[in-house]
Protein backbone atom coordinates (compact mmCIF):
# COMPACT_ATOMS: atom_id res chain seq x y z
CA UNK A 1 0.00 0.00 0.00
CA UNK A 2 1.60 3.39 -0.99
CA UNK A 3 1.31 5.94 2.48
CA UNK A 4 1.24 9.60 1.01
CA UNK A 5 3.50 12.29 2.42
CA UNK A 6 0.70 14.70 3.30
CA UNK A 7 1.56 15.20 7.21
CA UNK A 8 -1.32 14.51 9.90
CA UNK A 9 -2.08 17.58 11.49
CA UNK A 10 -2.91 16.55 15.20
CA UNK A 11 -3.79 19.55 17.59
CA UNK A 12 -1.04 20.66 20.28
CA UNK A 13 0.98 17.39 19.15
CA UNK A 14 4.67 18.03 18.22
CA UNK A 15 5.92 15.41 15.60
CA UNK A 16 2.92 14.47 14.06
CA UNK A 17 4.25 16.15 10.86
CA UNK A 18 6.70 12.92 10.50
CA UNK A 19 3.58 10.70 10.34
CA UNK A 20 2.64 9.14 6.98
CA UNK A 21 -0.01 11.09 4.89
CA UNK A 22 -3.12 9.36 3.32
CA UNK A 23 -2.59 5.99 1.56
CA UNK A 24 -5.10 5.06 -1.35
CA UNK A 25 -8.26 3.12 -1.64
CA UNK A 26 -7.48 1.48 1.51
CA UNK A 27 -6.78 4.22 3.94
CA UNK A 28 -3.55 5.21 6.09
CA UNK A 29 -4.90 3.00 9.20
CA UNK A 30 -4.06 4.79 12.52
CA UNK A 31 -4.83 3.17 16.13
CA UNK A 32 -5.31 6.16 18.87
CA UNK A 33 -4.90 5.53 22.40
CA UNK A 34 -5.42 8.16 24.72
CA UNK A 35 -5.70 11.91 23.40
CA UNK A 36 -8.74 13.67 23.08
CA UNK A 37 -12.17 14.13 21.25
CA UNK A 38 -10.58 17.50 19.32
CA UNK A 39 -7.60 14.97 18.49
CA UNK A 40 -9.53 11.90 17.17
CA UNK A 41 -11.26 14.55 14.76
CA UNK A 42 -8.08 16.43 13.42
CA UNK A 43 -7.36 12.31 11.73
CA UNK A 44 -11.06 11.79 10.53
CA UNK A 45 -10.61 13.05 7.00
CA UNK A 46 -10.38 10.78 3.54
CA UNK A 47 -7.53 8.65 3.12
CA UNK A 48 -7.27 7.74 6.84
CA UNK A 49 -8.93 4.86 9.02
CA UNK A 50 -9.10 5.31 12.76
CA UNK A 51 -9.62 3.23 15.54
CA UNK A 52 -9.65 3.86 19.09
CA UNK A 53 -8.54 2.27 22.47
CA UNK A 54 -7.81 2.74 25.88
CA UNK A 55 -5.15 0.70 27.81
CA UNK A 56 -6.39 -0.94 30.96
CA UNK A 57 -4.99 0.97 33.63
CA UNK A 58 -7.72 0.18 36.76
CA UNK A 59 -9.24 3.61 37.19
CA UNK A 60 -12.91 2.22 35.71
CA UNK A 61 -12.92 -0.61 38.01
CA UNK A 62 -12.05 1.43 41.01
CA UNK A 63 -14.60 3.65 40.21
CA UNK A 64 -16.98 1.06 40.10
CA UNK A 65 -16.17 -0.72 43.51
CA UNK A 66 -14.43 -3.28 42.05
CA UNK A 67 -11.01 -5.06 42.63
CA UNK A 68 -8.17 -3.79 40.69
CA UNK A 69 -6.39 -6.05 39.09
CA UNK A 70 -3.51 -6.03 36.35
CA UNK A 71 -4.47 -4.41 32.94
CA UNK A 72 -4.97 -6.64 30.31
CA UNK A 73 -2.68 -5.76 27.70
CA UNK A 74 -3.74 -8.00 24.51
CA UNK A 75 -5.25 -5.63 22.10
CA UNK A 76 -8.31 -6.36 19.95
CA UNK A 77 -6.40 -6.30 16.86
CA UNK A 78 -4.73 -8.63 14.73
CA UNK A 79 -1.12 -8.47 14.14
CA UNK A 80 0.20 -5.42 11.06
CA UNK A 81 -3.32 -4.01 11.46
CA UNK A 82 -1.31 -0.14 11.33
CA UNK A 83 -0.06 2.31 10.06
CA UNK A 84 0.63 4.28 13.04
CA UNK A 85 0.04 4.46 16.30
CA UNK A 86 -0.42 7.21 18.31
CA UNK A 87 -0.11 6.53 22.30
CA UNK A 88 -0.85 9.57 24.41
CA UNK A 89 -0.06 9.42 27.93
CA UNK A 90 -1.51 6.14 29.59
CA UNK A 91 1.60 4.62 29.44
CA UNK A 92 2.71 6.45 32.52
CA UNK A 93 -0.17 5.24 34.37
CA UNK A 94 -0.57 1.36 33.28
CA UNK A 95 1.32 -1.26 35.11
CA UNK A 96 2.29 -3.56 32.43
CA UNK A 97 4.25 -0.44 30.06
CA UNK A 98 6.75 -3.14 28.45
CA UNK A 99 3.65 -5.41 27.28
CA UNK A 100 1.54 -2.49 26.41
CA UNK A 101 4.72 -1.32 24.46
CA UNK A 102 5.31 -4.96 22.75
CA UNK A 103 1.62 -5.19 21.70
CA UNK A 104 1.77 -1.69 19.99
CA UNK A 105 4.78 -3.41 18.11
CA UNK A 106 2.80 -6.10 17.48
CA UNK A 107 -0.25 -4.45 15.58
CA UNK A 108 2.03 -2.27 13.75
CA UNK A 109 3.61 -3.31 10.10
CA UNK A 110 7.14 -3.97 9.67
CA UNK A 111 8.32 -0.10 9.13
CA UNK A 112 4.71 1.45 10.53
CA UNK A 113 5.50 4.49 13.40
CA UNK A 114 4.44 4.98 16.69
CA UNK A 115 3.87 8.49 18.01
CA UNK A 116 4.34 8.51 22.17
CA UNK A 117 4.14 10.96 24.34
CA UNK A 118 4.78 10.65 27.98
CA UNK A 119 5.76 12.86 31.44
CA UNK A 120 8.76 14.25 31.31
CA UNK A 121 11.48 13.30 34.07
CA UNK A 122 13.95 16.68 33.31
CA UNK A 123 13.15 20.15 34.18
CA UNK A 124 9.06 20.71 34.96
CA UNK A 125 9.28 16.98 36.13
CA UNK A 126 7.86 17.55 39.39
CA UNK A 127 5.06 19.54 38.16
CA UNK A 128 2.61 16.61 37.90
CA UNK A 129 -1.33 17.22 38.87
CA UNK A 130 -2.29 13.74 40.11
CA UNK A 131 1.28 13.54 41.77
CA UNK A 132 1.05 16.41 44.05
CA UNK A 133 -2.50 15.87 44.82
CA UNK A 134 -1.39 12.35 45.53
CA UNK A 135 1.22 13.75 48.09
CA UNK A 136 -1.62 16.17 49.14
CA UNK A 137 -3.55 13.60 49.99
CA UNK A 138 -0.79 11.12 51.49
CA UNK A 139 0.33 13.67 54.11
CA UNK A 140 -3.10 14.96 55.06
CA UNK A 141 -5.06 11.75 55.10
CA UNK A 142 -8.02 13.50 53.18
CA UNK A 143 -9.81 12.85 50.45
CA UNK A 144 -9.93 10.00 47.99
CA UNK A 145 -6.88 8.07 46.43
CA UNK A 146 -6.87 9.48 42.34
CA UNK A 147 -8.41 6.65 40.48
CA UNK A 148 -6.09 7.79 37.87
CA UNK A 149 -3.19 6.33 39.01
CA UNK A 150 -4.42 3.61 40.83
CA UNK A 151 -2.21 0.84 39.04
CA UNK A 152 1.39 2.15 39.71
CA UNK A 153 0.50 4.58 42.34
CA UNK A 154 1.91 7.36 40.95
CA UNK A 155 2.43 8.65 37.40
CA UNK A 156 5.71 7.55 35.78
CA UNK A 157 8.25 10.25 34.45
CA UNK A 158 10.58 9.36 32.11
CA UNK A 159 14.22 10.86 30.66
CA UNK A 160 14.94 10.60 26.96
CA UNK A 161 17.60 7.12 27.90
CA UNK A 162 14.52 5.68 29.62
CA UNK A 163 12.31 6.00 26.41
CA UNK A 164 14.88 4.96 24.26
CA UNK A 165 15.63 1.75 26.50
CA UNK A 166 11.42 0.51 26.59
CA UNK A 167 11.07 1.25 23.04
CA UNK A 168 14.99 -0.58 21.74
CA UNK A 169 13.55 -4.31 21.63
CA UNK A 170 10.85 -3.29 18.85
CA UNK A 171 10.94 0.21 17.83
CA UNK A 172 13.98 2.41 16.02
CA UNK A 173 13.56 5.81 17.94
CA UNK A 174 13.40 8.56 15.19
CA UNK A 175 13.45 11.57 17.13
CA UNK A 176 12.77 13.17 20.80
CA UNK A 177 11.32 16.53 21.94
CA UNK A 178 10.21 17.99 24.64
CA UNK A 179 6.69 19.66 24.85
CA UNK A 180 4.28 21.58 27.35
CA UNK A 181 5.09 24.68 29.66
CA UNK A 182 3.56 23.72 32.58
CA UNK A 183 -0.03 25.16 32.23
CA UNK A 184 -2.04 21.85 32.47
CA UNK A 185 -0.73 20.36 34.77
CA UNK A 186 -0.62 23.53 36.90
CA UNK A 187 -4.69 23.55 36.18
CA UNK A 188 -4.61 19.87 37.25
CA UNK A 189 -3.24 20.27 40.15
CA UNK A 190 -5.13 23.16 41.66
CA UNK A 191 -8.11 21.27 40.12
CA UNK A 192 -7.96 18.54 42.38
CA UNK A 193 -6.71 19.95 45.13
CA UNK A 194 -9.57 22.20 45.36
CA UNK A 195 -12.68 19.69 44.07
CA UNK A 196 -10.98 16.18 45.05
CA UNK A 197 -9.12 17.70 48.37
CA UNK A 198 -10.37 21.00 49.62
CA UNK A 199 -14.05 20.11 48.78
CA UNK A 200 -14.00 16.39 48.59
CA UNK A 201 -16.70 16.11 46.00
CA UNK A 202 -16.62 14.16 43.27
CA UNK A 203 -18.53 17.63 41.11
CA UNK A 204 -16.25 18.96 38.82
CA UNK A 205 -14.62 15.96 37.16
CA UNK A 206 -15.49 16.67 33.90
CA UNK A 207 -13.16 19.96 34.57
CA UNK A 208 -10.80 18.44 36.05
CA UNK A 209 -10.39 16.13 32.48
CA UNK A 210 -11.31 18.53 30.43
CA UNK A 211 -9.22 21.50 31.49
CA UNK A 212 -6.04 20.21 31.00
CA UNK A 213 -6.85 18.41 28.00
CA UNK A 214 -7.26 22.04 26.35
CA UNK A 215 -4.24 23.76 27.86
CA UNK A 216 -2.30 21.28 26.32
CA UNK A 217 -3.21 21.46 23.35
CA UNK A 218 -2.65 24.93 23.49
CA UNK A 219 1.12 24.47 24.69
CA UNK A 220 1.59 21.09 23.54
CA UNK A 221 3.77 22.25 20.73
CA UNK A 222 5.82 24.92 22.84
CA UNK A 223 9.12 23.92 25.27
CA UNK A 224 11.24 25.97 27.17
CA UNK A 225 15.00 25.55 25.47
CA UNK A 226 13.54 21.93 24.48
CA UNK A 227 12.37 21.06 28.06
CA UNK A 228 8.84 20.78 28.92
CA UNK A 229 6.57 18.71 30.92
CA UNK A 230 6.50 15.91 28.26
CA UNK A 231 8.75 14.18 26.14
CA UNK A 232 7.10 13.14 22.60
CA UNK A 233 8.76 10.72 20.53
CA UNK A 234 8.42 9.28 16.58
CA UNK A 235 9.83 6.22 16.09
CA UNK A 236 9.95 2.99 13.92
CA UNK A 237 8.80 -0.34 13.97
CA UNK A 238 11.73 -2.65 13.47
CA UNK A 239 11.21 -6.82 12.59
CA UNK A 240 9.19 -8.22 10.43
Amino acid sequence: MKIGTQAIAIPGIPLSDRLPGPAGTDGTRVLLIGGDDVQARALLRPGYRINRHELDMGPLAQIAGLPFSPPVVDWPYSGNSFDVVILLDQLAQTVLEEEALAEAARVLRPGGMLLLRVPSQEFLGWLDGFNLYRYARDISGRGAKPPETAGVGWRRHYRREDVRDLLAPNFHCLTITSSGLGLSELARAMLLLFLRWGLRSRRGERAIRNVPDFLLRLEGTWSLADRGTTLVVAAERVGS
